[in-house]
């Protein structure tokens, strides 16, 4: 077995079990790793005071229905309230410019039943315009211009219904980014994040990521209702899948029987690109540390071609992780999409599985990040209730430190998309500060806003905007 391979198959081994929650914050990622455990012990199971409100918001276009994420996402929603003592709330958010269906909070009342008949704790409040005062602004706010529709609206409107129902806890249900509003209030996130849009008991595509590095709505549904403990979902996958449907599929069949499931469908994004550079000299080098998923997404591309404008790039490829991650991982061929992303934007990618001290550097960043960091860096989901944090989470906290790190000097900038600024901040321990791109939005990198200081404007020979 080479070098490789024998840390592809360690990491692999440790990133299949849950982290336990209790641990000290100052604990490093290396000191956590051997006291993880294959099964969720029940004693890690966090309680409540017993009045906890858990707000459950049904993003809505035309009309609200439950679709195959939000049944889910609710059913986790309702185990997780019920370990606080608590009850979840649901409530109907519209975020079209239409506004409220009249018939919304009806709607959800009937969805509410449902899931409480089979035994869950589930009762709604009816439509976010349904409540006192409420009216108004949702009016202004479905019709108002915003530069991010998609996640602006929702998140103004479940932040306003928290507030008037005094929820303790919102749940980032399907379609729900946590803008502005909703990050000052505490969130609960989801185990299951990837669904089959027809059929809520189907098997992950065979390209997915393998749980617990992806997504597997099953063994999430499985796990949130202690019919599995485990973190690899392969361990007794015929039994738990089996009660799984058992539990759960007389309430899908009685939500389909009421016409009460559909598809969500999120509002068309029109959020214009942004590229934002407080500090960046134009023209220097800029490091792009990347994924190294099989396949390139187009986000993926736009951050690369907007970092591209700042100055020489490199891909810095995190090529380690995906090895175990995926069932089949053609590395080869993932190699040579990253080569000729770089080569379309003049740059270079480093790979980093060709760094002869591979090993000595996951056992630095494993031994020098905290648990408190990789708490910062998993947001919500690190203060579940059941169902943390996992081994892959220290493991890939750990790979990605190297690659942000990996060809860094004072002063270096690193493009990063903004969801991922919280976990870079936490690379500090690992290297020096680096200066900071970003890019967000949908748009054409021709017509993107720039947010950049202003000796941008300056000509600089051999630098073209």
């Amino acid at each position: 077995m080479t070098d490789l391979a024998a840390l592809v198959d360690e990491l692999d081994r440790a990133s299949s079990t849950w982290l336990d929650p209790r641990a000290n914050d100052s604990a490093t990622l290396r000191q956590l790793l051997p006291t993880a455990a294959s099964l969720w012990p029940t004693a890690w199971d966090r309680t409540g005071p017993g009045d906890e409100v858990v707000l459950f918001p049904l993003l809505y276009t035309k009309r609200p229905q439950i679709t195959t994420a939000s049944f889910h996402h609710l059913i986790d929603a309702a185990c997780e309230a019920e370990r606080g003592g608590g009850r979840v709330l649901l409530v109907s958010v519209p975020t079209s410019r239409h506004g409220p269906d009249p018939k919304a909070g009806h709607t959800v009342r009937r969805i509410a039943q449902v899931f409480a008949a089979h035994g869950l704790p589930v009762s709604a409040s009816g439509d976010v315009s349904e409540l006192t005062g409420a009216a108004h602004l949702v009016a202004r706010a479905c019709t108002m211009g915003c530069t991010r529709r998609a996640v602006d609206v929702p998140d103004l409107l479940t932040a306003a219904a928290a507030d008037a129902l005094g929820a303790t806890a919102v749940v980032l249900n399907h379609g729900l980014v946590p803008g502005r509003n909703l990050h000052t209030l505490p969130l609960i996130a989801p185990l299951s994040r990837l669904h089959d849009p027809g059929n809520p008991f189907a098997e992950p595509p065979p390209e997915a990521k393998k749980p617990p590095a992806g997504s597997d709505a099953l063994w999430s549904s499985a796990f949130t209702l202690a019919l599995t403990g485990a973190a690899d979902p392969s361990q007794d996958r015929q039994a738990y899948v089996a009660a799984l449907g058992r539990r759960t599929g007389p309430l899908w069949h009685q939500l389909r029987r009421d016409q009460l499931t559909g598809h969500y469908a999120a509002p068309a994004p029109n959020e214009p690109l942004r590229i934002r550079a407080d500090d960046h000299p134009l023209g220097n080098p800029v490091n792009v540390p990347l994924f190294g998923a099989p396949a390139i997404s187009d986000s993926t591309r736009l951050l690369v071609a907007a970092a591209a404008l700042a100055g020489p790039v490199t891909l810095v490829i995190d090529d380690l992780t995906p090895r175990f991650s995926y069932r089949t991982y053609p590395a080869g061929e993932a190699r040579a999409r990253y080569q000729r992303l770089a080569a379309d934007h003049g740059g270079q990618a480093r790979f980093l599985t060709d760094l002869p001290d591979l090993h000595d550097r996951i056992e630095n960043a494993l031994g020098t990040l905290t648990h408190g960091a990789l708490r910062t860096a998993a947001g919500p989901r690190s203060s579940r209730r059941r169902g943390a944090l996992t081994g892959y989470d220290a493991v890939h906290l750990a790979v990605m430190g190297v690659c942000c790190t990996t060809g860094t000097d004072p002063g270096t900038t690193v493009a990063v998309k903004p969801a991922n600024l919280g976990q870079l901040r936490v690379f500090s321990t690992l290297g020096p500060p680096a200066r900071l791109l970003t890019c967000t939005g949908t748009g054409d990198i021709a017509t993107g806003e720039l947010h950049v200081p202003a000796h941008w404007i300056t000509r600089t020979p051999g630098v073209h905007l």
